[in-house]
């Protein structure tokens, strides 16, 4: 739902380009600052990878309103590869739940104990959602 939104946005972003600059940027910045604050007060790591989603999705807003030369071809980039990291990432917090039973981060320290090799593609995936 959000990579249609992106791209309806692209689409509105035209007519609207040099109306309301001020209210799509500041759209853009509240909406990055408030998702990633909100990442750092979860516990639960499907609500985690949501609120990154949302605030890697604002990311995308700000640059695609600068309208540079290479501000639509990154935007496009950005959105590819945000639709498969965010759902590589729903789906190992969902294997995850599925072997230990819980979907709380403060469990996932022993993850690393029991299979590095997981773990550590379970960090590198949601270090790939930050940007």
């Amino acid at each position: 739902l959000l990579k249609l939104g992106t791209a309806g946005f692209l689409r509105v972003m035209k007519c609207f380009y040099y109306v309301h600059v001020g209210f799509w940027w500041a759209l853009g910045a509240v909406g990055m600052l408030m998702a990633s604050i909100s990442c750092i007060f979860q516990s639960d790591a499907k609500s985690l990878a949501a609120y990154s989603s949302v605030s890697h999705m604002s990311f995308l807003l700000l640059s695609l309103i600068f309208l540079w030369c290479g501000s639509k071809t990154s935007g496009f980039v950005m959105m590819l590869s945000h639709g498969y990291i965010s759902t590589l990432m729903f789906y190992m917090v969902g294997e995850y739940f599925h072997v230990s039973g819980s979907r709380l981060v403060y469990y996932m320290n022993g993850f690393f104990c029991s299979s590095l090799l997981l773990g550590i593609l379970f960090s590198v995936v949601f270090l790939a959602n930050s940007g």
